[in-house]
């Protein structure tokens, strides 16, 4: 599969796991519906022959990949699709998306800015590993409706732990202080593994931004702390003999 010029290449992304000291971030089990706000923000593509996007504000939770439901129960409307801005949402609060298609993860959400995400794959055909680079997550919700999928909802708070809350603190930085970049392999959509992720320190904003020009690094003088979700092949693992 040809990858867009503004996604995060494999290589890439692996070479940066390589490049540092990993440590593990918080994994929970997945929370209550009811702990949802209201107010929710979704979004999800309308699929053939348009490919746009449909913009729904809800006030309270709607069924995973329900359109019909989300279109009758939510303030809905259309966004044309060359009507997405290029340098991806910013999103403060909560966040759904509903995808089918690979182009909401190309044209929607790489390098937005986003703390609340939550993802749900109503598709069939397997999503290829790809990734995204998204500034600012705290934590991700996971669905996948796909018809092979074992770990149907997962949910992860991204947040450094104390090894990573230590490093900053030896180096005279807060935690909350840092630009906080994670990059998301979109397999995990596929529901096929358990969510892993890691969160380094990284080189400083400043460098990091010549080789990413499409995110807006606004304070290029603080600390940069990467997280790298992931999903691990199944088959490998259970053939290894490897608990995950």
């Amino acid at each position: 599969m040809e990858m867009s010029p503004n996604t995060v290449s494999s290589s890439l992304a692996w070479s940066l796991w390589l490049l540092f000291l990993l440590t593990p971030v918080t994994v929970s089990s997945p929370t209550s519906e009811t702990s949802l706000p209201v107010n929710i923000t979704l979004l999800f593509d309308s699929g053939a022959p348009s490919y746009n996007l449909r913009n729904c504000s809800c006030s309270s939770d709607v069924r995973d990949c329900d359109e019909a439901l989300a279109n009758s129960l939510c303030r809905c409307h259309t966004v044309l699709r060359s009507a997405l801005p290029s340098a991806g949402l910013r999103e403060p609060g909560k966040l759904t998306v509903w995808m089918k298609e690979a182009w909401v993860f190309e044209e929607l959400l790489n390098r937005s800015t986003v703390a609340h995400l939550r993802l749900s794959f109503c598709g069939i055909k397997p999503v290829d590993s790809q990734y995204l680079a998204l500034v600012g997550l705290q934590s991700l919700r996971i669905h996948s409706a796909a018809p092979e999928a074992v770990y149907r909802n997962q949910e992860m708070t991204v947040t450094p732990d104390a090894g990573v809350a230590a490093e900053m603190e030896a180096l005279s930085f807060d935690s909350t202080s840092a630009f906080h970049v994670t990059f998301l392999d979109v397999a995990v959509l596929n529901g096929l593994s358990p969510l892993k992720a890691y969160s380094v320190m990284g080189p400083s904003a400043a460098a990091l931004s010549q080789n990413f020009p499409h995110i807006s690094f606004n304070f290029l003088s603080n600390p940069l702390l990467m997280t790298y979700i992931y999903t691990v092949d199944v088959q490998i693992v259970n053939t290894l003999g490897i608990n995950i």
